[in-house]
């Protein structure tokens, strides 16, 4: 059942948390670091960071992962001292964090206390916004949109979350995408029909075989693939033995720049080395073929 606190929103008003835990399971496993920021009109205004002590010890894989030990949480609070505090700082705010049910499932646990606050998730938002990535991690993230390093250190992974959260909202509004076109029924490449039946068949798009990969800076993919479609090509999902045309992101090209290529890439160059009539274009050769065709 959907969680009635869970929400998706662009808001420039919120607190950001972070927990380090000994483990995984809300059961057997304690919190050991909470940080929360205060967030208003988008600027941090406030930061609560505390250690805490747990009720048994620190696993050495733990200590390894996020540099805490039992020396350190030694002379700390346990959490029960110090949950009047955390839930005050938080409020009526709107929680945000990556994998947010995680922290709070856990600071329900520790404080004994149901939190009614809404939440919302930046890993969610991360994974309709950037599909071209394996892993939506934190530290994927923040490696891929060069943000703030993620450490494994609760005060860290908030402003890593924070910064995270800017860029969201920065894409979306630059690409002109709403909150409902994340979540809106998935279209596939079967959804898209010409817009008019007249179509030029001497066009360079005319009957050809189009796979798109990477984000496109200019537009939503969606619209460049409907702009394709109406100049009479065919979607492909993915590079085949029938495609003619692998289009690059900007942001597929700049991982070139980087010495790595896509599968797509790498598989339309092995067929074109075959003897494949495919061709690789970056995504303002694109937008060129565009103008030609108008």
């Amino acid at each position: 059942m959907k969680n009635k606190n869970y929400t998706k929103k662009i808001v420039s008003d919120y607190c950001v948390i972070d927990v380090e835990t000994t483990g995984l399971s809300i059961y057997f496993d304690e919190i050991i670091e909470i940080a929360l920021i205060k967030v208003r009109n988008d600027k941090i205004v406030d930061e609560y960071s505390q250690l805490i002590k747990p009720k048994n010890r620190i696993d050495t894989f733990i200590t390894e992962l996020t540099g805490i030990s039992n020396e350190m949480v030694e002379n700390m609070p346990v959490i029960e001292e110090v949950s009047g505090d955390v839930l005050s700082f938080i409020g009526n705010d709107i929680i945000i964090g990556h994998n947010t049910s995680f922290d709070i499932n856990f600071l329900k646990a520790g404080c004994k206390k149901e939190i009614d606050n809404k939440y919302m998730d930046t890993l969610q938002f991360s994974r309709k916004l950037y599909p071209e990535l394996k892993h939506h991690r934190l530290k994927d993230l923040s490696d891929y949109l060069r943000i703030s390093k993620n450490k494994h250190r609760a005060m860290a992974d908030c402003i890593t979350t924070k910064e995270l959260y800017d860029q969201i909202k920065l894409k979306m509004n630059i690409e002109n995408i709403e909150i409902d076109n994340l979540w809106s029924k998935k279209i596939t490449n079967k959804d898209f029909k010409p817009s008019d039946d007249n179509i030029d068949q001497d066009g360079f798009f005319y009957g050809k075989h189009v796979v798109f990969t990477g984000t496109l800076e200019r537009m939503p993919r969606s619209s460049a693939k409907q702009k394709v479609v109406d100049l009479g090509a065919i979607l492909d999902n993915s590079v085949v033995k029938a495609t003619n045309i692998l289009i690059l992101g900007s942001t597929e090209y700049n991982t070139i720049l980087r010495g790595e290529k896509s599968s797509k890439q790498i598989k339309a160059e092995k067929l074109k080395l075959g003897g494949q009539d495919i061709d690789i274009i970056d995504e303002y050769t694109f937008y060129d073929l565009l103008d030609e065709a108008r």
